[in-house]
């Protein structure tokens, strides 16, 4: 039997949380001795053996050079300095965290918005070629969700305009197209290893690059700009990884593909139950790809399901499920790259207006995923009941 939503008894269906994260990490007893010699030796940081030993296993794992960094945004910052998009223009999607374009500004470059597909949510390339000027340095794709871009397609427009072609894949770690997982795509490619993420080392990023000169340029910016301790030319940062979060990470690492294996089953469970609801629509990855999925969005239609994305979600809530509006606030539309243009975004503008991502974890139980989809499967059985109690609460 079904039990009352908590929105309208008053009394949640569920006593325990289901947040929209759960990132999991290995027992602090599997690298305790690791842990206790760099205490011991003070080798804590700038380079040390577990961050040398964590950059060759990425490096085998993604078969591309790697470098490991604080955190993804470091990496994003580092990978566009190295580039050197200073007074020139990055295209980017709208439809993405806001670090994608804020790194853009940092570097000293100017992000032109794009939109995305409306099936992938990834970067339409029609919109990115009338977007090319000789003031373009780069087109900058984001893996949203966990979803890879057309590779194929961007690359083929940076050859075509000389333009370099550079990835934000923070959250697409573990991501695999055609077998294999995503990394050395493009001129540069970074990832997230974020405590939100699939793959967490609590706080930590990687950058991937098969150019070499490009590679010792983001070595000597995570470093202050330094190489062999003397300045290089250019004004770095402090991006190094610290051993603590190698260490996570390198226990996580040999593991992570069970972690995909059953987010991959989440996001099918997920399509399979809620795609027999009105007014639904959901991302659809290209054939021959298996995202990593961060969450799993849900575009809510409130015409079709009866219901607006903001009442789902607070309807969800109050049943102890906790989804994330995400993204929503283009940006395109935030007061830091607004500039004064009305130039539409049509896709964009329609899924972050009802965009609602769903709990994705590495760990996520049957009944976990059952009790979100009976949840929302009953909110929509009783939509007019909601949303008088929703009415009659703001009034």
């Amino acid at each position: 039997m079904t039990s009352p939503l908590g929105l309208l008894s008053g009394h949640a269906a569920r006593q325990t949380v289901l947040p929209i994260v759960r990132p999991t990490f290995p027992d602090i007893i599997s690298f305790a001795d690791d842990l206790q010699h760099a205490l011991a030796t003070g080798q804590v940081t700038n380079n040390g053996p577990h961050v040398q030993a964590f950059e060759a296993e990425l490096s085998a794992y993604v078969g591309t050079p790697t470098l490991a960094f604080s955190s993804g945004q470091a990496a994003l910052m580092t990978m566009l300095a190295a580039v050197d998009v200073r007074g020139r223009e990055v295209i980017v999607p709208s439809f993405t965290f806001c670090a994608t374009p804020h790194a853009v500004a940092w570097a000293g470059g100017t992000p032109v918005f794009a939109d995305v597909d409306p099936r992938t949510l990834t970067l339409d390339l029609g919109e990115v070629e009338r977007l090319i000027t000789p003031r373009t340095a780069a087109i900058l794709g984001v893996c949203v969700y966990g979803i890879a871009c057309d590779y194929d397609g961007l690359q083929a427009l940076g050859r075509c305009y000389g333009v370099k072609v550079l990835y934000d894949s923070a959250p697409a770690f573990g991501t695999r197209v055609a077998g294999r997982p995503i990394g050395g795509f493009g001129d540069a490619q970074i990832f997230s290893f974020h405590a939100t993420k699939a793959f967490a080392t609590m706080e930590g990023g990687a950058l991937i690059t098969n150019d070499p000169a490009l590679l010792a340029r983001a070595d000597a910016l995570r470093n202050f700009g330094q190489r062999q301790g003397r300045a290089w030319g250019a004004a770095g940062l402090n991006g190094k990884m610290p051993e603590i979060a190698a260490m996570i990470g390198r226990r996580q690492l040999p593991h992570f593909d069970d972690a995909l294996r059953r987010r991959l089953e989440v996001a099918v469970r997920y399509r399979d139950a809620l795609g027999r609801l009105p007014g639904l629509a959901f991302a659809t990855p290209p054939a021959g790809q298996e995202p990593i999925w961060l969450y799993f969005p849900v575009r809510i239609d409130p015409h079709g399901f009866g219901l607006s994305r903001d009442d789902v979600a607070t309807a969800l809530a109050a049943d102890n499920v906790l989804c994330r509006k995400y993204f929503d606030q283009p940006c395109h539309l935030m007061p830091a790259y607004r500039n004064g243009t009305s130039r539409r975004l049509p896709v964009t503008e329609a899924w972050t207006t009802d965009v609602l991502a769903l709990p994705v974890y590495n760990d996520q139980t049957d009944e976990e995923i059952g009790f979100i989809v009976e949840r929302i499967e009953a909110i929509h059985a009783q939509a007019a009941e909601v949303q008088r109690h929703l009415r009659a609460t703001v009034a």
